[in-house]
């Protein structure tokens, strides 16, 4: 019989199983492979092209990998898979799901599990992303930037040493040896269970790991000052401050001021995992903004009195309340460009923040406790009651009328009604 050369690719992996129908070979995989390995790009922008079944899969069941993530994913990638990152940075495996059982060879000796893979790189394998399309999707563009004749030589060398020093771990998800190739419909659930069954980490719980994003290291900067410190300090994790705790906020309500004093009143309202493409803080304004921000609350402080600033009873130190600080931060850091920030600051302070006062008559209410005790709280929570407090703080101030005559009051419309969480 004649020996026919096979179109195969032999990669090293470790062999896993999930019962008699999957074995799984893990792997890295070089960013420039990932076209090769699956006989396709599966950028959306190519789904068309594909053939029915695999554009089927993509269209009907991926996320097209929208701009902003995309270019979120780059930055990682360019901010984290360097020599001075913040914070080390790596990616979880793509899992890729192939159509056909493949010729594993393990090495000799004790160590079975470890071998090569004699991938399959036919038409006739069909091969997805059932998993990490966006990461995939990254990588790819970077590769294409990288021979992109339009950059400079200087910038396509830079692309190309950061494509040489990392790699994409790589799952493959084959058929059992003996066992029918897997169909469609399995492949299609393979997405789903990885897809749609997870559970998402409460935000609160995500803010309190994540030790590169700037905003919530800038925020941990601040709750971790002297400056608050010496009147409470910040709460992790948690959603409001129990009775018993003797911190001012909890980490999430610093955070939307961060968002706010350092973007703007649309960035507050995105969700927290939001990226934008011009950002005013990056790595290096970071330390610019934490002075700023420090010397900007010292001044409401300095004109409230610590124990006032501390008072639960006080507005400032709800989820809203907050916000609308940082909104009013960047009014006048950002738009109006004020010359005395400690001034404006201290006419902040000398504000009656206390939900009595009848500044707030038309957003708080009187309502009864669990232990049945009369007390004040807000007539709601969310981005309307954040946007109250920023107006009344505008009106008070005088900035709405500056706003106004520079054609900035348009840029605050709203881009959702999102609910906060209230304090």
């Amino acid at each position: 019989m004649i020996d026919h050369v096979k179109p195969t690719a032999r990669i090293p992996a470790v062999q896993g199983q999930f019962g008699p129908r999957l074995v799984t070979y893990t792997t890295q995989l070089p960013p420039g492979s990932i076209e090769t390995i699956l006989g396709h790009d599966p950028r959306s922008r190519h789904w068309k092209r594909l053939p029915d079944d695999i554009s089927g899969i993509y269209t009907h069941l991926q996320r097209a990998t929208t701009k902003s993530r995309l270019d979120s994913i780059i930055r990682y990638i360019r901010y984290r898979f360097v020599e001075k990152a913040v914070i080390a940075g790596a990616f979880p495996a793509i899992s890729i799901a192939v159509q056909n059982p493949t010729i594993f060879e393990p090495f000799p000796g004790p160590d079975a599990g470890i071998g090569v893979l004699h991938f399959d790189l036919s038409q006739r394998n069909r091969r997805v992303i059932v998993d990490g399309l966006g990461r995939g999707t990254a990588a790819l563009e970077l590769v294409e930037l990288a021979e992109d004749l339009t950059l400079s030589e200087e910038a396509r060398a830079g692309l190309q040493k950061l494509i040489s020093e990392f790699s994409l771990p790589a799952v493959f998800y084959i058929p059992a040896p003996g066992t029918p190739p897997l169909s469609l419909d399995e492949m299609q659930q393979l997405f789903h269970d990885f897809n749609f069954k997870s559970v998402a980490v409460p935000p609160r719980v995500a803010i309190a790991l994540d030790h590169s994003d700037l905003y919530i290291g800038l925020t941990n900067r601040i709750g971790r000052s002297p400056l608050f410190q010496q009147l409470g300090g910040m709460e992790m994790k948690a959603a409001s401050l129990g009775k018993k705790s003797t911190a001012i906020v909890v980490q999430q309500n610093l955070l939307r001021f961060v968002r706010g004093a350092t973007e703007g009143e649309r960035f507050l309202e995105g969700a927290n995992n939001a990226d934008i493409e011009s950002r005013r803080l990056t790595e290096d304004t970071f330390d610019e903004f934490s002075e700023r921000i420090e010397e900007f609350l010292s001044a409401i402080i300095g004109a409230m009195g610590p124990e006032r600033f501390k008072d639960r009873e006080a507005l400032h130190l709800t989820a809203p309340g907050w916000g609308a600080l940082g909104v009013i931060f960047n009014d006048l850091t950002a738009r109006l460009k004020v010359p005395d920030l400690e001034t404006a600051a201290q006419k902040i302070g000398k504000v009656d923040w206390h939900r009595s006062a009848p500044l707030w008559s038309e957003i708080v209410r009187e309502r009864v406790d669990k232990d049945g005790n009369v007390v004040l709280g807000l007539a709601g929570g969310g981005a309307q009651t954040r946007r109250f407090v920023t107006q009344t703080l505008r009106d008070t101030l005088g900035l709405s009328s500056l706003l106004q005559e520079r054609g900035l009051l348009q840029d605050d419309l709203p881009v959702n009604d999102k609910d906060e969480e209230v304090a």
